[in-house]
């Protein structure tokens, strides 16, 4: 049966300027138009028995797209240009019934990018590149009364000329009502050579926090894109239906869809069924073509671009590094008579410096995010390989999904699929992993533990063909121990206001537990100096002024690479704050003892000085102190989330040790100890306290390990013991007496 979809048809506005008047137009015909749907379920008014004590059940959803093209003149600089007009269209529209205060919360506002548009002109002609948002909203009476929410209320959280952010509040909202509302999206550009795969991708899980009763997918994209799918663990395949207008329609529609049980270490999309499509427009001067082969799989597409890649051999002056290592070893004779993992740890260094130790004025534009820069695997790969190759090392390319999204048989885009380096030529293997910038020599980041590689082994064939061959291989494990935070802290009741806390604490983390703190802590410029020391390489001063991008602004871009004391400060305390969920009270002393940039010390450490409120309570002539909160905040398990079918995904095996010297204040004896002392172990780990008095000094040592980065959930209660161990440990207090 043919059908057409419901989807809105938009006029773009005809100007650069906003115009609050043409945006209301299409505003009233979009919503016009969303509330005539007459699709049943969306008339829907009561929820299942079953259902009843659900925190919000959705009756409907309904996510609709168009995507449609047309190909436009444009006169430039020289002749006449051609472009594509891309027009896409989407509407996200719900029904639920909201159950109880935690579901109204959730469903109170709405945010969302109103505009943005980032349109150019050349000459007399303009480059479209337009997104614009339209939200709509009635609350329907448990009496069947509907009231609609007048959308002029927005408020603006961003107004800055054409990019504006709205936040729109539901008044009237209450338990019992049902709020229907839809999020509808236009989106027009011309910059067509930016279109891909991995920008138009759309993922629909069909799980969801709260059931779903109907539930409906519909895309109608012109036969012009090359268009992807892809049903993954389980999820039905969507449905093509005969082509109508020249454009190719797929659809689903599902019924009593189930709420997942919780999100609490899980991987979603190892876990759970979902959809993923996506679509481009492939052009040649005006004209499309598919260059997919249809009888491939995404994943044997995604291997051979990237063979094809290789063998293009675009990456020219790979044989820099390998200059530089001749210079650090006296020649090519010294660096022959060095071992291998030796070489191949300057190697990397030298890799280390050459990506993260150059800025540019896009850097210099955003300079709080420099640590948290991340390499292009997939070209790194290329480069180190051709490389390697260059100098007779053996080694492998391994092709690897983070364990956090999808496996590498379900790979969508090329951004699904990570690049490492496996060198064989050493006592063991050694891995190149072009990650964030403090991963070390020879560390596999945790999310790409454990996971079964594609193992793609070079063979080159002349000076520029290769050929590869596959085998598959499981990437190594870390252990608890190589995981740590362990945490020293001395505290006292401060001064003449007992009930404030003086702590001076230490920090020390290690492997995969230190990179959150190095990216957040340390002064870009610390980097950069271990990196740049490291390989003997060109002081960042140097750098910068030879760089055309940066010498302008080299005084500015080094100013800020140092980091300055009011955003050190500033860091240091948003770190105490984010352990403690407080803000601190005149933090001190706060320094960084240990960078752990490198391997050879491969501990992040620093400390600090703060004072806490809201830890000690007075109780008459004494003093009740949650002494157990001074090792921080720990998780707990909520009702909901104790029955699990899906296994679990943790971070990584870790382990935390807290050591906490509570100075007793003179005059003063303390009361249940005794309770501190505590022991849960079993196979999935351990958590541990103790305390003893030592003269007027009450130690607290408290341990807590997880042995596994994965485990099964048949071993789900056994987690929760420990979670639940350091979770009622958390509840500990000490009694501060007076004497006599």
């Amino acid at each position: 049966m043919k059908r057409t979809l419901f989807i809105l048809i938009l006029t773009a506005t005809s100007s650069f300027a906003f115009s609050q008047a043409s945006y209301n137009d299409q505003a009233a015909e979009i919503q016009k138009s969303v509330w005539a749907d007459n699709a049943p379920e969306f008339s829907l008014k009561d929820v299942p028995a079953k259902y009843a004590n659900e925190s919000a059940v959705i009756l409907a959803r309904s996510y609709k797209v168009q995507r449609s093209s047309a190909t436009k003149f444009k006169f430039a600089l020289i002749g006449v240009g051609v472009t594509q007009r891309l027009t896409t269209i989407s509407t996200l529209h719900e029904r639920v019934k909201i159950n109880d205060k935690s579901a109204l919360d959730a469903f109170s506002t709405i945010e969302y990018q109103k505009t943005l548009d980032n349109s150019s002109r050349m000459l007399t002609a303009k480059v479209w590149d337009i997104h614009e948002t339209f939200v709509g909203a009635k609350i329907v009476k448990p009496d069947g009364k509907e009231t609609i929410i007048n959308t002029g209320e927005e408020v603006l959280l961003k107004d800055a000329g054409n990019d504006k952010r709205g936040k729109l509040a539901i008044p009237g909202l209450q338990v019992g009502d049902i709020l229907d509302y839809y999020i509808s999206a236009n989106d027009l550009t011309e910059k067509a050579a930016q279109d891909s795969y991995k920008k138009n991708d759309a993922v629909f899980l069909l799980v969801n926090e709260y059931p779903i009763l109907n539930y409906s997918l519909d895309f109608q994209l012109s036969k012009k894109l090359d268009i992807q799918n892809l049903s993954a663990n389980g999820a039905p395949d969507l449905v093509e239906e005969e082509p109508t207008n020249d454009d190719r329609i797929f659809s689903l529609r599902l019924k009593n869809l189930a709420k997942y049980e919780g999100t609490i270490w899980s991987s979603l999309y190892r876990q759970y069924p979902y959809i993923e499509i996506s679509n481009v427009y492939s052009s040649s001067y005006g004209s499309f073509s598919r260059h997919r082969d249809e009888t491939s799989s995404r994943l044997e597409g995604l291997k051979e671009s990237f063979e094809k890649l290789f063998n293009e051999q675009l990456f020219t002056g790979f044989d820099a590094p390998e200059k530089k290592l001749k210079e650090l070893f006296n020649g090519r004779k010294g660096l022959k008579n060095e071992p291998v993992d030796t070489v191949m740890k300057t190697l990397y260094d030298i890799w280390k410096y050459n990506t993260f130790c150059s800025y540019n004025g896009v850097d210099a534009d955003d300079l709080n995010t420099l640590n948290y820069r991340t390499a292009n695997s997939k070209v790194n790969a290329i480069y180190m390989s051709l490389l390697l190759t260059s100098m007779k090392i053996d080694h492998d390319i391994l092709l690897v999904s983070s364990r956090n999204t999808s496996t590498v048989q379900n790979a969508f885009n090329a951004e699904d699929i990570e690049f490492i380096i496996r060198i064989n030529g050493g006592t063991n293997p050694i891995y190149f992993c072009f990650n964030d910038e403090v991963t070390h020599f020879n560390e596999i980041p945790a999310e790409f533990q454990g996971e079964t590689a594609i193992v793609l082994m070079p063979n080159r064939q002349n000076s520029v063909k290769y050929t590869f061959t596959e085998a598959t291989a499981e990437l190594p494990v870390t252990e608890s121990s190589e995981n740590t935070v362990e945490e020293k802290l001395n505290v006292s009741l401060a001064g003449e206001n007992m009930q404030r806390l003086k702590v001076d604490r230490q920090v020390k983390q290690t492997g995969n537990m230190r990179h959150e703190g190095q990216k957040f802590l340390l002064p870009p410029a610390d980097i950069d100096k271990a990196y740049t020391d490291g390989i003997k390489g060109e002081e960042v001063e140097k750098r910068l002024n030879k760089n055309s991008g940066t010498k302008k602004m080299a005084d500015a871009i080094l100013a800020s690479l140092a980091k300055s004391d009011v955003q050190t400060k500033k860091d240091f305390t948003q770190e105490v704050k984010d352990k403690y969920e407080q803000e601190p009270q005149l933090i001190s002393n706060y320094k960084i003892t240990g960078t752990g940039l490198d391997d050879s010390a491969p501990a992040f450490e620093y400390s600090s000085s703060f004072v806490l409120d809201n830890m000690v309570k007075k109780a008459g002539n004494n003093y009740i102190v949650d002494a157990a909160k001074l090792a921080g905040v720990f998780l707990k398990i909520e009702d909901k989330d104790r029955k699990r079918t899906t296994d679990v995904y943790m971070p990584c095996a870790r382990s935390f040790s807290y050591n906490i010297n509570i100075n007793i204040p003179k005059g003063y004896n303390v009361k249940g100890i005794e309770d501190f002392n505590r022991q849960k172990t079993n196979k999935t780990g351990s958590f541990t306290s103790k305390a003893i008095l030592n003269g007027s000094v009450l130690n607290i040592t408290v341990t807590r390990i997880y042995n596994n980065a994965f485990e099964k959930a048949a071993d789900w209660h056994l987690v929760t013991d420990i979670i639940d161990a350091a979770s009622n440990f958390s509840s500990q207090k000490i009694l501060l007496e007076k004497a006599g």
